[in-house]
């Protein structure tokens, strides 16, 4: 092996390597200019998105769900099986799903009557003591019609009291059993 040539080589190597840097540099900056002088909106505008989805594999799109052959379909049973409804459900925020909620048509759509339907009468009269609820109110309207019995009578008592004491011109008071007239306090 000739000596010289060893330089020759590493002299033609480095002018190899200068040259494809300059190369690289040129072209990076050519990929520069034209990306900054592209309108991406008019290049989207331009393509066809659907012979790009056309030749999307949705089953490595999804990862490796089972396509139904037949109909060239997704089993979405398969794909919402490996969803976390916990995690999803923890970044729903309720109040703004309830607010968004029209209460007059979910009230429109209950039926009443099948709900009557479904409670059991028997049953609740069974689990409930008529007759010591009917026992209970008949003794508590006896004991307020008996007090306002009372009450009236003191009253006509008293009325009668001051009628009679107006006749016999006597102002002095109620006329009154001479027991209690008389009685004394005690200390």
């Amino acid at each position: 092996m000739d000596p010289g040539e060893r330089v020759r080589h590493s002299g033609s190597r480095r002018f190899v390597e200068q040259m494809e840097w300059m190369a690289q540099g040129a072209a990076q900056r050519v990929i520069d200019l034209v990306v900054d002088s592209l309108d991406v909106n008019a290049l989207i505008a331009r393509i066809d998105l659907n012979a790009v989805l056309a030749r999307v594999d949705l089953n490595v799109a999804l990862g490796r769900v089972d396509v139904n052959q037949e109909l060239g379909r997704v089993d979405l049973n398969q794909v919402i099986g490996r969803v976390d409804l916990n995690q999803e459900l923890a970044r729903v925020d309720l109040n703004q799903v309830i607010d968004r909620v029209d209460l007059n048509q979910v009230i429109d759509r209950v039926d009443i009557n099948e709900i009557a339907g479904r409670i059991d009468i028997e049953a609740l009269v069974k689990d409930t003591d008529l007759g010591a609820l009917l026992a209970s109110s008949s003794s508590t309207i006896a004991t307020e019609a008996v007090d306002l019995g009372r009450s009236h009578a003191v009253s006509m008592d008293d009325t009668l009291a001051r009628w009679v004491s107006r006749l016999r011109r006597n102002h002095t008071g109620r006329a009154g059993p001479q027991e209690l007239l008389d009685a004394k306090e005690e200390p």
